[in-house]
This record gives C-alpha cells, structure tokens and sequence, in this order.
C-alpha cells in the first residue's frame, strides 16, 4: 500500500528456518528481511515470543547501521513484538533517537486470551500480555482498526494519555469483486458461519441459539465454514470435538453442517450463495470476513460486540444484534430471512459501496501517510519525560537530604561490601575503573574480615585516590551496604559484591537513565554469570504483581539515585541470608521510587562455592518471603488477585526466575513418591533421625 505511492519499505519476517537473517526483494519498493528468532543465541536465557522481540530490535538496529535511519518503525502489539524496541528507545539507545515507533493494534494476547478461556497468568502466556501492554505504553503513536479495540484495551491498561489514531486496515479488491451478487445466485435461507470455532467468535453462544431455534421448530441448517482445531482450554478438547459432542443429533439431522477449512482462493465459492452470513463475535477487531462478505454483496449479520458494529450500518449495509439482549439474534436472522428481494438487493448495493468507499487501499493509504507524516514531524527530543511504568505508585517524599555540602554534582559511589575477599577485590576495582563514566569515588566497606590475606589486601594494596577502604566490625552484607550508602558523598549510589564485575559501559548507561527519566530511581542490567557457569541472566524492569512474586533485577548491582534509596531503600538485616536486596526492591517500588533494566549483559556476576546465595536454604526462603510479604502487606494486597493467581498458575515463587518459559506445576503427590513423603513425615517427627540426616547434609555440603 505505501510502496506504491513511492515510499520505500522494509519489512521483519520472522523465519527460523534461515540460521541469522537474509534480505530478499519483495515487490518494486520494498525489501523483505528473514531473520531467526535466536539470532542472538538467547534460547536458554528466553522463551520465545520475548527472544523474538530481542531479535526484532536488534535487527531493526543492524537495518540503521547499514542504511540509515528510517522516517518511522511500524510494530503490530500482538506477542510484543515491539516490546524491547520501545525499551531500547526509552532508555535512551542511540539507534533510536528521534525515530517515531508506531504501533498497529490487532489482537493482543492478554485481551483474546481472556476471552478464548487461557489461563492467562501462566508463564509465558502472562509475560508475553505484559510485553504487549508494556508496548502499548511505550510507543509514540498508537494506530487502531476500530474505536472499540482502544476502549478495550483501556479495560486492562490505561492508555488515555496516549496519542491514539483510529484507521481501519485496508482491503484490497479489484473493482469487479466489489459487485454485487445477482440475487438469483443466492441460495433461499442458506445460513453460513464463516470463520474458526473459537470462544471469543461467539461460537458457543451462536450454537445455542440455533439449537434454542432448532428446537422450536426452525427448520435451515447452519454451515460452518472454517478451522476446528482451536482448543477450549478449560475441557482440553478441540472446538470441533465439543461441537460434534454436544450437538449430536443435530448433524445427524443435517441442521449442522461442519465444513472444516478452506483455502483463501475458495472463499468466493462458498459464500456466493449464501443468504446470510453470520459473524457473532463477542469481542473482535476489524473482521476481515467482514469486508470480504459485504465485498460479495452478501447479506452480513454480525454481533454488537466487537469492531464489526463500526463496519456495519444497521438496516442499511448489514444487521446487528446484541449478545446482552435476548431473542435479538433470532429476530433479527428472521427478519433478513423474510426480506423481500427489491430489500435484499439494496442492502447488498450498500455493502459493496460501504467497502469501496471506507476500506480501498487508496482511501486507507492517503490518511495513513498523513498520519505518519504528522508524527514525523512531532517528535519530541525531550529527555526528562516520565518512564511510562505500567504500575506506578504516587511518590513518597523523600527525606534522604538530596543536596548537602559533601554532595559532589554527577559523582557516582560505588560501594563494595568487603568480607574475606582478598582474591578477588582488585578484578572487581579494576572493572569499575574501567567504566566510561569517569565521576566516580569508590568505597569498600571492610565488614570485619577474618581472613589474614584478606585483611593483607587492603592494607598493603597501593590503591588509586578515588578509592577508599572503610573498616567497621562485623555486622553482616545489609548493615554493610546501608553503612556505604549513607558514607558516600555522590547523589548516584551503587553497589558491587567484591567477587562481581561490571562492564565498562554500565554505569554510564544506567546514570543516563536516570537522568532522562524524573520517575526512574534504579537501573539494572542483565547478568552474565562467570566461574562456574557461563549462563545469562535476562532481567526485567521490576513490576508488580511479578516483582512481588519473584524477583526479577539483579538487585545486588543496582545504580540508584542515592537519595531514594536511603528513604525507601535501605536493607534490612531480618532477610540476610541472600534477600535482603530483593527486599529492598519491593520497598522501593512500595515508595513509588520505581526502576529499569538495560536489555544487555552489563553485569558480571560470579557463581563460586561457598557464596552466601548459593547456601540459602528452602525454609530461609520461605522465611524471607514471608517476611517481606508481611512487612509490605498493605502494597502487596493491592494486587493480591493477581499475585493469587500468578501462585496458583506456576508455583512457589522462589522456584522459578523467568517468567518467559513454562513452568511445571504439581499439585498432587505422584503415587511413587507417597513413600518418600511418608518417610519424610516420619523423620521429622524423630528427632534423633532428622539430627543424623541434618549431619549428612551438612557434610555432603
């Protein structure tokens, strides 16, 4: 459509069939790129609608280096293709500065889900919702098919604010296609259903009208023409199956006709004699089986309940009914049945021009272009506009002091809590000396160590000016780091576990963010884990109701705005056996001091033996868990249908880390292992058994 007004387009096709990606020539004026989901080797760190999204971005970024920058990146919101682009954008990623990111509305998962019966707060299916919405909010420009998409969609996120185009998607047609049918083409009450047999096509509710109708005597059948296959998620059967079940003797009589799918090029062939065709929605888009009924001149009667109500004018290019009124569709299907031919054949003139008129390419193509020239042009360059946050609780005031005499402009204090870490502290100096942000006092904070090269270290060690070692007794890895905190004299904090790294771009990348974004007041990245794994850690921006079910940052590695952290952030030594940072986070969030991620591994991060996270135990997490659940009780009740529910759908929290991928929920005993919880029931009653099994665990630890 744009290509033929002279406009040069590149389009993303997804294709794991190519190893990286591939740029073909598709029609004059516009290129086609290939290119697989994993290009970027993430298959172990994400699942596959967010490993997608990561390479959509990171392919969008290789087409600006190697051609330059385009007037406009268009998106569609299903699966959140979009969603690491907005996030590169809004973090401030120089590839996509000052280019517009458009976002076409279709069928978002989180609201098409709902209504075909998934359950939508199990992993991945809730992650990939919360991409879609996190797109939404981020793009410049949101474009809709129809009025009632938008209004959806505000049921779930609030997008009032947005700036929001209603465009119908166009329909391409040659002009003879958009003639009517002859009259006497049509076959007398056939009644045809075109489309797949799906919950949220209304197909229960329009089988149990007709078989209300049926059974009072009414005597055409119903064809249904499309795909069977879609799975009612609640009875693990295929629409089909329920359909051939429950409705039986029906077909048996030759009232239901089930016609399974059809080709594209078949679709003139078995609609051209139909007398009515049925689209009962309860909720839809733009139904393109719409455009191609009214197309053909065929008599459509179609669902209040969707965007096919803006499509239609009632009693005049079509008919409506309404799902909330009762005998609507039924009076109305008689009324159309009853129509006298002279009626028949205006309505059907009407729809043929109510497509030519609203939906050619042509008619769509002049006022997108304009829409995009409008946005083009609009782009703001502003860097202190707010993050948009799905969730954002109002701001506590912070009564950290944010200017003082010892207060140094731009300074960033990295603080290094130090115990027993004497081989490993000049790698982790080194890595922040590195940084490209140059503004930085370093502060170890010596926790009492005990080991003597450790102590050795820090004594003998010749280090640079800007770094300072601070001794004070024991007191254990939350005390130590709110000792640092309070001790540094840059209004930008940071903390880094002596046995980590960082890479040299982090802290720059991070500070920017928080710069450009008055309600962003920590900033993580992802995680490579080195030593004796090699695995990435893909994190994301900490959001509820996920964040308080799991946490999702490397929260030992955060750059906060100091100030915020010492009002909401401050670790809390009850929860010192590993979640004291996560702790920390959820009371950040409860102070409204809301966080990002940077979508690349900035963070080194070493798995050793020995280290106190990898010795915590089930019960110190249930312990932690509870703890800071209750400690925040009035955030976390806030959501606590949808914490409720991500429980129920994957699992004990501290038992999964990426939301991402499926998980595996048992809720009952397998019959091989009632033994062994029988045995363990009996141990733990026994106090002399459970002290030898402690004694064993302990030396195989």
């Amino acid at each position: 459509m744009l290509s033929a007004a002279g406009h040069a387009v590149t389009v993303f096709i997804p294709d794991d069939s190519i190893t990286d990606h591939a740029y073909t020539a598709g029609s004059p004026g516009i290129q086609l790129i290939r290119f697989n989901s994993n290009r970027n080797g993430l298959h172990s760190s994400l699942g596959y609608t967010a490993r997608l999204s990561y390479a959509f971005a990171d392919m969008v970024r290789l087409l600006i280096e190697k051609e330059g920058r385009p007037d406009v990146i268009e998106a569609q919101d299903y699966l959140g293709i979009a969603y690491y682009l907005t996030q590169f954008k809004q973090l401030g990623y120089p590839f996509l500065q000052d280019i517009p990111i458009v976002l076409t509305l279709h069928s978002p998962a989180f609201i098409y889900l709902e209504y075909n019966r998934v359950p939508t707060f199990r992993f991945p299916d809730f992650w990939t919702g919360e991409m879609e919405k996190q797109a939404i909010k981020a793009a410049d420009l949101l474009i809709s098919p129809t009025h009632f998409l938008v209004e959806e969609i505000q049921r779930y996120i609030d997008i009032s604010d947005k700036d929001t185009r209603v465009l119908a998607n166009p329909y391409q047609t040659k002009t003879t296609d958009i003639e009517p049918v002859p009259i006497a083409k049509v076959t007398s009450n056939k009644i045809v259903y075109y489309g797949k047999l799906s919950p949220q096509k209304g197909s229960f509710e329009l089988l149990a009208y007709f078989k209300d109708l049926w059974d009072n005597g009414f005597e055409h059948a119903l064809h249904i023409v499309g795909g069977t296959d879609i799975v009612f998620h609640p009875e693990r059967q295929t629409m089909g199956q329920l359909g051939s079940k429950r409705y039986a003797k029906y077909i048996e009589k030759g009232l239901l006709r089930l016609h399974g799918k059809i080709q594209p090029r078949q679709i003139k062939e078995y609609l051209d004699d139909a007398h009515v065709i049925l689209v009962p929605s309860i909720v839809d888009n733009l139904p393109y089986v719409v455009m191609e009924a009214m197309s053909l001149g065929k008599i459509v009667l179609a669902s209040r309940q969707g965007g096919q109500r803006e499509m239609i004018e009632a009693d005049v290019s079509g008919f409506l009914f309404d799902h909330k009124a009762p005998g609507s569709f039924a009076s109305q299907l008689k009324k159309i049945l009853s129509l006298p031919e002279e009626e028949m054949q205006r309505i059907s003139k009407n729809a043929c021009q109510s497509i030519r008129e609203n939906y050619a390419f042509e008619v769509i193509r002049a006022k997108k272009i304009a829409i995009l020239q409008e946005i083009t042009n609009s782009v703001t360059t502003s860097k202190t506009r707010s993050f948009p946050f799905l969730y954002q609780e109002a701001y506590q005031a912070i009564t950290a002091p944010t200017i003082n005499p010892d207060l140094q402009p731009g300074l960033l204090s990295v603080v290094i809590p130090y115990y027993n870490m004497g081989a490993y502290i000049e790698a982790c100096i080194a890595s922040v000396l590195s940084s490209t942000y140059k503004q930085l006092e370093i502060l170890i904070i010596n926790d009492g160590s005990t080991d003597a090269d450790s102590i050795k270290k820090l004594q003998e060690t010749s280090w640079p000016e800007n770094v300072k070692v601070i001794h004070h007794k024991n007191q254990g890895l939350a005390l130590t780091r709110n000792e640092g905190a309070r001790r540094a004299t840059g209004p930008f904090l940071a903390f880094l576990d002596a046995d980590d790294m960082v890479a040299p771009t982090y802290y720059e990348k991070a500070i920017l963010a928080l710069q450009q974004h008055e309600n962003v007041f920590f900033a993580g990245a992802w995680v490579q884990y080195f030593e004796e794994s090699s695995r990435i850690w893909a994190t994301f921006t900490p959001q509820p109701p996920y964040a308080l079910v799991h946490n999702p940052v490397n929260s030992s590695g955060l750059v906060y705005k100091r100030a915020a952290f010492l009002t909401g952030g401050l670790n809390d030594k009850t929860v010192d056996y590993g979640l004291e940072d996560y702790e920390s986070v959820v009371s950040m969030l409860a102070h409204g001091f809301n966080g990002v991620v940077l979508p690349e591994v900035l963070f080194h991060y070493r798995v050793r033996q020995g280290s106190m996270f990898r010795n915590i135990t089930r019960e110190k997490l249930l312990y932690s868990n509870k703890y800071i659940a209750e400690k925040h009780a009035k955030y976390y009740a806030k959501f606590a249908a949808q914490i409720i529910n991500l429980l129920n759908a994957n699992g004990p929290g501290f038992l999964y880390d990426n939301p991402t991928f499926e998980v595996s929920v048992t809720s009952k005993a397998a019959g091989q292992h009632i033994l062994l919880l029988k045995l363990k029931s009996f141990i733990k009653r026994n106090e002399k058994l459970k002290n030898i099994i402690l004694r064993i665990k302990n030396f195989k630890s």
